[in-house]
């Protein structure tokens, strides 16, 4: 794809003072949209405490959602089992080639969540308070424990302790838990979390934007206009859902990250992979739900739906 640009010279004329403007023509926007998380992809089951099966459907389950930008998707194949952004030559052995995105964002951010047991269990914008997240581990039989392994009970520690080790005194700068009223009703509760399930109940949906992004088009194409009937990036997206043993994501890296040292604890708190929307195929696993149909971005001021609507199994 090609992005379009010209070059403008503006003179003086008549006497009038004279000078120069140039302008790249680079075609940069705020891009808009929703992604939509259906349901099934918040659905897991679990033994709970007296050993029954319980089936839950949750927004907590909905790990982080990454969107990119590419020249074009492919559909499944027998290299993927899912439809995949179009990769370059391959040249690391068993690794496929780089997808070169445009730019892309995520629905989520992994977090630290200030304690080794939670190390990449933590996706930010899915809790509304911290008694939320100790509650929430507690009901899928994992209760979060200290570094002495001690079961965590009360919300209230667990703030502390990430305020007291980032020297923070927010929960808008941990940025883990609900801070904003988003949704402007007057309450913070789960209705400003990132996603929010729709009224039909089928998809949990949830805003993004990619700022300052830069418009390209298909180069192959000619004797077009771009954003009128140019072929444009390929809005395609995929959700990490939590290990079922771990319940970690593996877009993260428990071995890097926040760096705590302190008198009775010493680990890193994780951080998301850095490759992510390059090589995509090599942190989807089964369980994972991807986009099965890309969005065609040709318009700036479009404003798309992307659904994802295909598990991988």
């Amino acid at each position: 794809m090609r992005r379009i640009s010209t070059l403008v010279f503006v003179a003086g004329l008549f006497g009038t003072s004279s000078g120069c403007v140039f302008d790249e023509g680079l075609l940069i926007e705020n891009l808009t949209g929703t992604v939509s998380v259906p349901v099934d992809a918040a659905t897991r089951s679990f033994i709970d405490a007296d050993g029954n099966l319980q089936t839950l459907t949750d927004v907590r389950l909905i790990g982080p959602v990454f969107l990119g930008l590419y020249p074009s998707i492919e559909e499944p194949n027998v290299i993927d089992r899912y439809p995949h952004p179009e990769v370059g030559p391959q040249y690391l052995e068993g690794i496929q080639g780089d997808a070169y995105p445009y730019g892309g964002t995520a629905v989520g951010d992994v977090r630290f969540a200030c304690l080794e047991f939670l190390a990449c269990k933590v996706t930010s914008g899915r809790f509304v308070d911290w008694d939320d997240m100790v509650d929430w581990f507690k009901l899928i039989q994992e209760p979060i424990t200290d570094s002495a392994g001690r079961t965590i009970d009360d919300g209230e520690f667990l703030k502390q302790t990430c305020y007291d080790l980032l020297n923070v005194t927010s929960d808008a700068e941990t940025r883990i838990t609900v801070y904003e009223d988003r949704n402007l009703d007057g309450a913070m509760d789960a209705l400003d979390l990132d996603f929010v399930l729709d009224d039909a109940g089928e998809y949990f949906v949830g805003e993004f934007t990619m700022w300052q992004q830069e418009m390209f088009y298909d180069q192959d194409q000619e004797d077009c206009t771009p954003g009128v009937d140019c072929k444009g990036m390929s809005l395609w997206g995929w959700m990490d859902a939590p290990s079922q043993s771990s319940f970690q994501y593996t877009t993260c890296d428990p071995s890097t990250g926040f760096d705590v040292e302190v008198y009775d604890a010493e680990f890193f708190g994780g951080q998301l992979e850095t490759d992510l929307l390059n090589f995509p195929s090599q942190y989807i696993s089964d369980g994972d739900w991807v986009s099965g149909t890309a969005f065609q971005w040709d318009d700036k001021d479009a404003e798309p739906n992307l659904v994802l609507d295909f598990e991988v199994l």
